[in-house]
């Protein structure tokens, strides 16, 4: 940025893809050997600047470990020092809070899964009702004394082929569940894939805070989440609307606002900016240690969430519909009128929060013809 360099353009003289460059920045690829050589005579500094960068990476793991446990007090003022004096004790907080947080997102796949998933609930019904009809046969074959051969033979026959389905039933569903297989390996809709485009990058795009000068095409080239045509279609139009709501309301000035406004309307009043754009530009911004989270969903009438930012204290279905108790159903009664609400999830380290809803058509307005 201080040479005025974009990142296509230092991808390029060093012979890298952006895509890749980009992993690097965001601490996803280790770098040395020639291309740490390459990007630093690009740069014109020294290595030695780049390698001190895992510093940072540290100091960076540590807020983000901090922003996900709210409920425990931290000296935020010490993380570097802290960083800085006890390196390793630092590398094994941030790798346990990453495996936490990939323990937390497992958990909370199966347990969607479990209540969501048709192949699930239909492989559950069928594993009772072949236990019931084991134990139905094999009960009459105990309690009834004197059986014709040719009855005995016929329950003996029906265990058999109970046990048979219920072995294969089984098989399925331990396959099904087999936790080796990523869950996210084979996404059956864009909006799945667009998930993970998100996940990967922690809900962030600092990539985008640079404004005109960013490239919102860069970020999808070579991207392992996003496979699809449509899925590359409907990202591209996510970030580039991402893209203009950074350049209509630049990082500088949102902070400005967050320190003079008290509320959502008086922030979007002052930023200029429609109120569900100001609700993604706070959403979908890198963490910082004293800022408070935003979390971000977008529903449709029927309750399928089209695009979601989870926060801690606030899980989110991977799979399945919003829940019907959630504020966004109640802002569906009252178009264009903005719901607010106090909300707590059950779990142990449910918090309460404060959650606002509100619903905006998108389709134009005509004689007969209800908004969507």
């Amino acid at each position: 940025m201080q040479l005025s360099i974009r990142q296509t353009d230092l991808a390029k003289r060093v012979g890298i893809s952006p895509a890749y460059l980009n992993l690097i920045e965001h601490d996803r690829r280790r770098i040395a050997g020639k291309i740490l050589l390459d990007i630093a005579e690009v740069l014109e500094i020294e290595p030695t600047v780049l390698r001190e960068g895992a510093e940072a990476a540290l100091i960076s793991g540590l807020h983000q470990a901090q922003a996900d446990g709210q409920n425990t007090v931290v000296e935020q003022d010490r993380t570097e020092e802290f960083a800085s004096r006890f390196p390793g004790w630092a590398q094994l907080v941030t790798s346990q809070h990453r495996e936490i947080s990939s323990l937390r997102s497992a958990v909370e796949t199966l347990n969607d899964r479990l209540s969501h998933d048709p192949f699930l609930s239909d492989a559950i019904h069928e594993i009772l009702s072949t236990v019931t009809s084991i134990k139905s046969s094999a009960s009459i074959l105990v309690e009834s004394g004197d059986i014709e051969k040719e009855w005995r033979d016929r329950f003996q026959r029906n265990i058999f082929e109970d046990s048979s389905r219920l072995s294969e039933t089984s098989q399925s569903l331990v396959g099904y569940l087999d936790p080796s297989q990523d869950a996210d390996a084979i996404p059956t809709t864009p909006e799945e894939e667009i998930d993970r485009f998100l996940r990967a990058r922690n809900y962030a795009l600092p990539e985008l805070d640079a404004g005109v000068e960013a490239d919102p095409n860069a970020l999808l080239d070579d991207t392992p989440e996003i496979q699809s045509s449509s899925a590359r279609q409907v990202a591209g139009q996510f970030l580039d609307d991402y893209q203009k709501m950074v350049i209509a309301l630049p990082t500088d000035k949102l902070e400005e606002i967050e320190r003079t406004s008290e509320n959502l309307i008086e922030m979007a009043k002052a930023a200029e900016v429609p109120l569900t754009d100001l609700m993604m530009r706070l959403a979908f911004r890198s963490a910082s240690p004293g800022r408070p989270q935003y979390g971000y969903v977008v529903a449709d009438a029927s309750g399928a969430m089209l695009v979601k930012r989870p926060i801690s204290g606030f899980s989110i279905p991977r799979i399945g519909q919003a829940c019907p108790l959630w504020p966004v159903f109640q802002s569906l009664s009252r178009p264009l009128i903005l719901q607010e609400s106090m909300i707590r999830q059950e779990g142990r380290d449910a918090i309460d929060l404060l959650a606002y809803a509100i619903a905006v058509p998108e389709n134009d307005v005509t004689y007969g013809e209800a908004p969507r």
